[in-house]
């Protein structure tokens, strides 16, 4: 048992602080039951902060703030990372990444092509919502999240002010990412994008 400590200690202290740790990281040096007790030792001595269930995070530390948390993206981001998995931020939460709500989404979702599941962190979640390949035949992030937050607000719902503050991210996508993969938004959104970036 010592030695796993002493193994699974070492291989956190050589880490970058910020950073996280899955339980399943350590699946080659010991039983599920032991590496849970060892994760579960190294909190109680304040080198490692739980999430979530099976996830750890090695704190960076503020001497004003006390443990600094990393953001929700960061934390999916190096989740997906993990599973290898591609995602897509999507409804609400793509709304609040462009600016056009201040509402911090309490349930972050994310589209991906690895497993369905929900993680908790602290008062919000994580919901990964498993999607088809399809769904990111839009390689380019910028227009994801735009075409997304279209999607979200629906074409009944497309205000002036909505349009105006798109508009600024709408510029800001190369003109030859608009030619090759605009054509897989759904078609309204397609003539409302290419009016924004003509206008």
């Amino acid at each position: 048992m010592e030695s796993v400590v002493n193994k699974i200690k070492e291989k956190i202290i050589k880490s970058g602080r910020g950073g996280l740790f899955f339980a399943d990281d350590f699946a080659r040096l010991g039983t599920s039951a032991n590496i849970r007790k060892v994760l579960s030792r190294l909190e109680k001595d304040n080198l490692l902060v739980r999430l979530a269930q099976g996830i750890y995070l090695k704190p960076k530390q503020d001497p004003l703030l006390g443990v600094v948390y990393p953001n929700i993206e960061e934390i999916a981001n190096q989740i997906a990372n993990r599973d290898k998995a591609r995602i897509a931020p999507t409804g609400v939460l793509a709304l609040y990444l462009l600016g056009l709500t201040t509402q911090v989404p309490l349930k972050a979702v994310y589209l991906t092509d690895g497993s369905q599941r929900d993680i908790k962190i602290g008062k919000r979640t994580i919901k990964f919502k498993h999607t088809v390949p399809k769904s990111f035949a839009i390689k380019d992030g910028l227009l994801h999240l735009v075409v997304s937050a279209f999607k979200e607000q629906g074409q009944e719902g497309l205000s002036e002010e909505f349009l105006s503050t798109v508009k600024h991210s709408v510029k800001k996508i190369e003109k030859q990412v608009l030619d090759s993969q605009l054509k897989y938004a759904p078609v309204w959104i397609q003539k409302e994008i290419n009016k924004l970036y003509q206008s």
